[in-house]
């Protein structure tokens, strides 16, 4: 029965269905996990593992071909999977149907709503997981879907009362010490300045910090993947090499193990893995025996290629070295369909040579400093990267970097500017071209003293005209251009934000404007920067213009706030409208509400 199924041919289709299903159950997981209040990285455990096996369930084997397939599978689900994730939790907050919130995260990414840390960390941290859960997956699936042909020899079987002559050698885990811990140390390179870079960049809103952990992080995936065939290598060097009528044989010892007429100790490999230097004398008889045994049984033709028994004891007939290095040996040996397969040895076998006229292994592998190198040199690069991208990405410095997206009071406003008591405020209204802006000027607002010191003034930003208004003794100004006027003053308050917003829209109901209800919409705050936000919408000449006005507040010092009051004139907007919406967007680091022209209502 296991050699028919290991003879199965492959069906693609079948396997993309079986990997399909293997991903949708780490999607559930995933959303689930999440939804609980928990980490849900290790659920990319459950999506790697889930794929692979189903591909395999389904599809016959797991071949490169089918590996491919069901990586790329994975990486799409397991995007899709925090993704899903953030939007259920986005749409318990908002009340937004999921659907939609699941393609505004984008959007609400870009305007500063969601922490970009937090959203993009968790995805690095899920697909970590994921990746630790695929590479052992498909090293094992691999493994078993290419046995090699048997060698026929002469040796008697077992009921003949013969065993085959062989010599064992032993591999040494402490002799590939070296190797392993210079493959752990190369990959531990980047993610652990990664890691440390990512907290400090939370903690101290960062966004150059946050790029720069990113590149340590990436590099430290991408050694990981070059480090992976030494970890493999160090992995092999648990497997017991055989040389038995001038074939030579690689066992693996917990898999023959397994076999019940071969098992040679009640070891289970749970805790600690089956090797030779763990075993009693009494246990390493019982090894030979079944090795002999086995090799008996194989090379007589009594069991076929493909078997279990096969793959725990592997013949490599032909066995030819190609290339050696400091590490391992690189040849070729004939496989079941006669073509010639790669493997690579470890050299953790004392005395054990692949070709009888090289030299034998001697000593334990050396440090692999090249990996450790590359690791740092990658590392460095990387991190220099992400840490450029994040400085441009913040204006060139323009603004003060922080990885949190949400409004921030460094980056909306200023803060006070130097006393000019020679010029008139207005004298010094501007373009603010030094910010990149073409339609968007700063003014120049008195701070209060007691605050700021004598003569200190706080700069706004509004659109630029030719006749901005100065009100309230220099504390407001107000200046309207191409569809949009903004009127930006100081505020006093015991509260917070919030309470600012509250007292500026409470004016404007006391006022006696023309209020559409429906058009009112919540105060948004952002606690750790106590900022605010409120949108309002009403009326003017008897309902024949629409106004909309977006209140805001930031705080600056002490009790003193920025408030802003960005109101929307659709019958005056013309061609310039679009970049200046686009401007003081950016200017006070909000989505602004993109109103058509009333020509276009």
């Amino acid at each position: 029965m296991e050699e028919q199924q290991k003879k199965r041919p492959e069906n693609i289709p079948a396997g993309i269905v079986g990997a399909f299903l293997g991903t949708l159950l780490g999607v559930v997981c995933t959303v689930v996990i999440g939804q609980l209040g928990y980490v849900a990285s290790v659920s990319g455990l459950i999506m790697a593992v889930g794929a692979l096996k189903g591909y395999e369930l389904l599809g016959g084997r797991l071949s490169k071909k089918g590996a491919v397939i069901s990586s790329l599978l994975i990486l799409v689900m397991t995007w899709l999977a925090h993704r899903l994730t953030w939007a259920i939790a986005l749409s318990t907050a908002s009340g937004l149907g999921v659907f939609e919130s699941f393609q505004t995260i984008p959007e609400l990414l870009d305007a500063g709503l969601l922490e970009g840390p937090a959203y993009w960390g968790d995805l690095v941290m899920l697909y970590l997981f994921t990746l630790l859960g695929a590479v052992p997956t498909i090293i094992g699936g691999l493994r078993s879907a290419d046995l090699p042909d048997l060698p026929q020899g002469t040796a008697a079987s077992p009921q003949d009362g013969g065993l085959p002559e062989l010599t064992l050698y032993p591999g040494s885990v402490a002799w590939m010490r070296p190797l392993r811990l210079s493959a752990a140390g190369a990959a531990f390179v980047g993610l652990i300045p990664g890691l440390i870079l990512l907290l400090v960049s939370i903690s101290g809103s960062d966004i150059v910090m946050g790029l720069a952990a990113i590149g340590c992080i990436v590099s430290g995936f991408i050694i990981l993947c070059f480090a992976m065939p030494c970890i493999q290598l160090c992995y092999r060097s648990m497997n017991l090499m055989v040389r038995s009528g001038g074939t030579v044989w690689q066992v693996t010892l917990p898999m023959l193990n397994n076999a019940d007429t071969y098992r040679f100790t009640k070891r289970t490999g749970a805790v600690r893995a089956i090797r030779w230097e763990i075993l009693t004398d009494e246990e390493r008889q019982q090894l030979k025996v079944s090795i002999q045994r086995a090799i008996a049984l194989l090379t007589s033709g009594q069991v076929m290629p493909g078997s279990a028994l096969s793959a725990a004891v592997m013949p490599l007939p032909g066995l030819r070295i190609r290339k050696e290095t400091r590490w391992a040996w690189k040849g070729t040996y004939s496989g079941r369909d006669g073509r010639e397969k790669r493997i690579t040895l470890p050299k953790a076998y004392a005395d054990f040579s692949p070709d009888p006229e090289m030299e034998p292994a001697r000593q334990p592998v050396p440090v692999h400093w090249g990996l450790l190198a590359a690791a740092a040199a990658l590392t460095a690069v990387l991190a220099l990267t992400g840490a450029g991208l994040g400085y441009l990405a913040d204006g060139g410095g323009r603004r003060n970097p922080g990885p949190d997206p949400t409004p921030s009071p460094s980056s909306l406003q200023p803060t006070a500017s130097p006393a000019l008591p020679e010029l008139d405020p207005q004298d010094l209204f501007h373009v603010a071209e030094e910010l990149g802006y073409e339609f968007t000027a700063v003014g120049y607002i008195q701070a209060p003293e007691e605050l700021f010191g004598p003569d200190a003034f706080l700069d706004a930003h509004v659109p630029y005209s030719q006749s901005p208004a100065y009100l309230d003794d220099g504390h407001t100004i107000r200046s309207a251009a191409h569809g949009m006027e903004v009127t930006v003053t100081i505020a006093l308050s015991e509260g917070d934000a919030r309470d600012v917003v509250d007292e500026a829209y409470a004016l404007m109901v006391s006022s006696g404007l023309d209020i559409y209800e429906e058009g009112v919409q919540e105060t948004h705050y952002f606690d750790e920067y106590d900022i605010a936000v409120k949108q309002v919408s009403y009326f003017e000449q008897d309902r024949t213009l629409v106004r909309v006005a977006v209140l805001y507040a930031d705080y600056k010092q002490d009790g003193c706030y920025l408030s802003a009051s960005i109101v929307y004139q659709p019958e005056l907007m013309d061609g310039d409208y679009p970049a200046l919406l686009a401007e003081l967007s950016d200017a006070y680091s909000l989505t602004l509400p993109d109103i058509p022209p009333m020509d276009e209502v």
